[in-house]
């Protein structure tokens, strides 16, 4: 979107009209960060069962789909949203 590398994740049913954008912001450690400008990782609010594992949105160039990961350390961005309410 405007020249920035990311991923357009579009509404569906009643929010089929609204849409949001997520960068490619990569993710980091306690030292570095990895793939900024070309991949997301991006937590989502879901935890995985009671293990301790959090779902989290992963995309690169023409690929996207949803992992868990034990690691919550990990610098995966976050993209904040407001509740939805009809």
């Amino acid at each position: 979107m405007h020249g920035v590398n990311g991923y357009v994740i579009r509404g569906k049913g009643d929010y089929a009209s609204g849409s949001i954008f997520l960068r490619a912001a990569g993710y980091g450690d306690k030292t570095s960060i990895y793939g900024v400008g070309s991949y997301g990782r991006y937590w989502s609010s879901v935890p995985d069962s009671d293990d301790g594992d959090s779902w989290y949105l992963y995309f690169n160039s023409g690929y996207h789909d949803t992992n868990y990961n034990l690691y919550r350390n990990l610098g995966y961005p976050v993209r904040p949203v407001q509740g939805f309410t009809k």
